[in-house]
């Protein structure tokens, strides 16, 4: 019998060359550190970071401000992806009574204090969840809130998509499909796309970053074990940078 070929055979062939920068999760040290190595070592090649810039790490507003900062240079092609904690922040922003024991149980409180938001006892309480609401949207500001709404939840290269999460390896990416590409879809770890199509992603935490069976994972719980990681991504060819 001859050799079993893997389910998933397609060459990366994204468009052009392009880094992709996983879950920062407020930790702004790393990412400071991590982009002075890809300038040294990739300088002119797009950005594209895939989400959960905020909660868990002590640092989210210090990270929205410089993803802020670099998507309006015109220098660079950055992109910055929605992710389901950013999701999770708008909902509260809309929804203070009915989220803020939900996002506060998420990491929440740590991005709460980056921004100078004290969090009460009585934090789930209506009251108090309105007054942390009114607070953060006020240290926040208008613009940072419309910059956080307006991130895309895919982008696309070739045939390599980035997505926060993912996607149902069953159907094309879409927008539309947006809770699988914030959240995840029970297949997607499991079944190879049968579309040829690669996706680059975060949310899933993974001891280290690979690149197998049409999966390109690069969240390496940066808030949990201190590293943040990059993948290079070339037509034939990925490789990683991890910063500690």
């Amino acid at each position: 019998m001859g050799a079993i070929k893997p389910e998933f055979q397609a060459e990366i062939a994204p468009e052009h060359p392009f880094v992709a920068i996983g879950d920062i999760h407020g930790r702004d040290d790393l990412l400071g550190n991590l982009l002075k190595q890809l300038e040294e070592q990739v300088p002119n090649l797009p950005l594209v970071f895939a989400g959960d810039y905020v909660d868990r790490g002590p640092d989210s507003a210090k990270v929205l401000a410089r993803l802020m900062a670099l998507s309006e240079s015109p220098l660079k092609s950055i992109t910055c992806l929605m992710g389901n904690h950013e999701t999770i922040l708008l909902d509260f922003l809309d929804h203070p009574e009915s989220m803020a024991r939900q996002w506060l149980r998420n990491g929440g409180v740590a991005t709460l204090e980056s921004f100078g938001v004290s969090v009460p006892d009585d934090s789930a309480s209506p009251k108090a969840a309105r007054l942390m609401r009114d607070q953060l949207v006020e240290t926040m500001g208008t613009q940072m809130i419309a910059w956080l709404r307006s991130r895309p939840l895919v982008w696309q290269s070739g045939n390599v998509a980035a997505t926060h999460a993912g996607a149902d390896p069953k159907c094309p990416i879409e927008p539309r499909r947006g809770h699988g590409l914030l959240w995840g879809h029970p297949d997607f770890l499991k079944t190879p796309r049968k579309d040829g199509l690669w996706i680059v992603h975060g949310h899933f935490i993974v001891d280290a970053p690979c690149a197998e069976q049409g999966r390109i994972s690069i969240d390496t719980g940066a808030y949990r074990t201190g590293r943040l990681t990059a993948a290079i991504v070339e037509p034939g060819n990925v490789t990683f940078l991890t910063c500690e």
